[in-house]
Order: structure tokens, then sequence, then C-alpha cells
């Protein structure tokens, strides 16, 4: 999971949001709706790049659902998408988005698609907030600062005189700083030196030719290529 990784801040989304109203529902049941509400307002929470993530443990109302159901579909959510601190199991919100889709379009009833939409609104209402959005804007304004100093960090830091997957010389002007997991899938880790390697600007244009994402990626793609492995076992330290 990624507490293995990344250590997140959390803040709490109560009172940082706008309560949704949608007069195009059909009238639902107040206890419900109230419940839906509790929830989301209890068990929704910003990191610090301001995504959302969801504490596990009332997702089965935020979903309509049993305990049991809940539990089922947890499970089935990737290592990559949860994360641990003690006891408290968070999920991101945007596969709890996902999942509230799918169960939407096979409801069985109007009358549980339309709470199901309510419970949307939450989603959409607080990944939107001001708060979300202000967090999102420092994150990217912090990701312009740092990415573009990456390159002469690594170099510096472990002395690099050659391209770190084909063993060519460095050709120190165009040579670039290449993410291992990729920005846009993994910005959390976009700004750290470990995740990158220098390459010559060649090497880089063919990582991105294959669209590496990740580290099995491109082990794989060093494999095919006859390039150098030796940068995976330190990468997964």
């Amino acid at each position: 999971m990624n507490s293995d990784i990344v250590l997140y801040n959390f803040e709490t989304v109560s009172g940082k949001f706008e309560i949704p109203i949608d007069n195009s529902l059909i009238p639902l049941n107040e206890v419900t709706k109230n419940s839906i509400s509790n929830a989301w307002e209890e068990c929704a929470v910003f990191d610090e790049f301001g995504r959302v993530w969801i504490i596990s443990d009332k997702i089965h109302v935020l979903l309509r659902t049993s305990k049991e159901n809940a539990k089922y579909i947890i499970g089935g959510i990737s290592d990559n998408n949860k994360y641990r601190d003690g006891d408290i199991l968070y999920i991101r919100g945007s596969e709890i988005y996902k999942i509230l889709d799918e169960i939407l379009q096979n409801a069985r009833s109007f009358r549980r698609e339309n709470y199901i939409r309510f419970s949307e609104l939450f989603y959409r209402a607080i990944r939107d907030s001001d708060r979300g959005c202000l967090l999102r804007t420092a994150f990217y304004e912090h990701l312009n600062r740092t990415i573009g100093s990456l390159k002469q960090k690594r170099i510096k830091t472990f002395a690099l005189e050659y391209d770190e997957l084909t063993g060519e010389i460095l050709e120190y002007q165009s040579c670039e700083f290449s993410h291992i997991r990729s920005v846009s899938l993994f910005p959390q880790f976009a700004s750290l030196i470990e995740n990158g390697l220098i390459v010559n600007k060649k090497t880089h244009e063919e990582i991105t030719r294959y669209n590496i994402n990740d580290e099995n990626e491109l082990y794989n793609l060093c494999e095919l290529k006859g390039w150098s492995l030796e940068w995976y076992k330190g990468y997964l330290k």
C-alpha cells in the first residue's frame, strides 16, 4: 500500500464545501439523505495534494449497500488506491466515485439511482470546493518549481557520467530526468530524485514511445532493449 512509500497528511472536509442541492431528484427519505450527508462530512478528507480520500468505515453508507458488500468491494480495489494509517484505512475518492457510477447503472430501481445520484453530488462538491482547488493549485506550483531542478540534483548527488540505462556517455546539455513512475499517474512521487534516472535524450524518447508508467514496465523495456537493470533493486529499496 501507499503507506509504505508516502506518508500523507490529511485534513477533514467538514465545513469546507457547500452542501449540494439538486431539486431534480425525486423526493427522498430525509433520514437516509441525512445519513449520506453525515457520512461524507465525517469520512471524506483531503490529502496535501488536494485529492479526496474516504475513510472506509462508512463507505457502505455512501454506496447505499450493506457492510458485507462494501467490504467485498473494498477488497477488489488495488493497493495503489488505498492507504493505511494504523487502524484507519483510506480509499481514494476517485475509486469510490467510479464505483458509485457502476452501482447507479445497475441500481435495479429508479429510486435507488437517485440515492446514488445524491451521494455523487457530495463527491463533486468536495472535489470542486475552494479548499480542494487551493490545495491542488499549491501542489501544481510546487511541482513546477521542483521538477525543473531534478536533472542537475540527481547528476550532482550521484556524480553521474553515463546514461543510467544504456551506459553511454551522458550528453550533459541534452540529457534528461526520466521519471520511473510517471508524473501523470503518480504525482506524489514527481519531485523525488529517487523516482527517476538520468538518460540521454534519445533514451528518454524511446521510454516515452513505449508509454512507460512505472518501474515494472520500465524493467520489461530494459530487458527488451538490453539496457541495464541495476537501477531496479535500488529503486525498490
